[in-house]
């Protein structure tokens, strides 16, 4: 009785050890459902996307308020926070490789001035601005 006994505790430590291996098999296996998105949804046409790092960015009171004065803007906090929006902007934009996003970027970054301002700005005007914040 002790052979069998023995022989069916070593089956049975082969059959689980099988399990397992074949469980961790499977696991293996397994598609996350959230980031593998069925090939009917893919866009016909792959976009591009291309990205930046940038350092961290500090826009001065003393930039902030030069800045205003171009713009004709009230100068302030939430200007500095605008600022630095556009700076990391610009950055972005400048980093890019690609012509066309690059002068989309711009373009958007120059919008952001203008919603600062409330009035279009001009490129004499951002290339001042520019110079101010000490992008390139």
């Amino acid at each position: 009785m002790s052979v069998r006994s023995s022989l069916s505790t070593l089956v049975f430590a082969g059959l689980m050890t099988a399990g397992v291996a074949v469980g961790a098999a499977s696991a293996a296996t397994t598609t996350d459902p959230v980031t593998t998105a069925p090939a009917a949804s893919a866009p016909a046409k792959a976009a591009t996307t291309q990205v930046a790092s940038t350092a961290k960015v500090e826009v001065s009171k003393t930039q902030a308020e030069a800045v205003a004065k171009e713009l004709g803007a009230k100068p302030g906090d939430a200007l500095v926070g605008q600022l630095t929006k556009y700076v990391t902007q610009r950055q972005a934009a400048s980093a890019l490789t690609d012509a066309a996003a690059k002068t989309k970027a711009v373009t958007e970054a120059h919008q952001q001035l203008a919603s600062i301002g409330g009035k279009p700005v001009t490129p004499e005007q951002a290339a001042k601005i520019d110079g101010i914040l000490g992008i390139k």
